[in-house]
């Protein structure tokens, strides 16, 4: 995998099969913010005031937490996570729409043309990788998600290795991103 320039374009070429399984994690990850925004309520007097659907309770599940908790401070009072939760959802969805408009169908070549496309690739990758990681029991599970652990994916010990290396990959994937489209820091 490496990144380029290409005039104003930024190019990614991975391996067709990177670029699959990266378009197969990124689909569940968009399914998974997707749920958990058509469950959000809108009879309730908090969301027909403001006009936009609300958390009704905390997530649970634990590698949905573990995402919400990268963006959501995790010492603000559930109200207020509860309140900023669909706002960021909505966002961490359109990355993820982003990242897969921006994947090919097959082959292994990515063009973004647009700053918002490179942004994208570097919060929705990223993103993904904490769903990934928790999921695939890489990472542990969230403090205070223990009772919703029978809800996740069996981990497969004999992929552990595999999956670290696949996690470690994605935060690959956006720091070479994130060094040829940022600007370099004078001193």
């Amino acid at each position: 995998m490496c990144w380029d320039r290409a005039g104003d374009d930024v190019i990614g070429v991975f391996s067709p099969h990177a670029v699959a399984w990266l378009r197969r994690q990124m689909s569940g990850y968009e399914q998974l913010l997707e749920w958990r925004y058509i469950n959000y309520r809108t009879e309730d007097p908090t969301a027909e005031a403001l006009g936009i659907p609300v958390a009704g309770e905390p997530a649970e599940y634990p590698p949905l937490v573990a995402a919400l908790r990268e963006i959501i401070p995790a010492d603000e009072p559930d109200p207020v996570k509860l309140w900023w939760e669909p706002d960021v959802v909505r966002w961490l969805y359109a990355g993820a729409r982003m990242v897969l408009d921006t994947l090919p169908e097959s082959g292994g070549v990515v063009v973004l043309r647009e700053p918002h496309e490179i942004e994208a690739w570097q919060y929705a990758v990223l993103n993904m990788r904490v769903v990934f990681a928790v999921a695939a029991g890489v990472w542990p599970i969230p403090p205070g998600t223990e009772q919703a652990r029978h809800t996740m994916p069996k981990v497969d010990p004999t992929r552990h290795d595999h999956d670290r290396h696949l996690t470690d990959w994605l935060k690959t994937v956006v720091d070479t991103l994130t060094e040829l489209t940022e600007p370099a820091a004078t001193s």
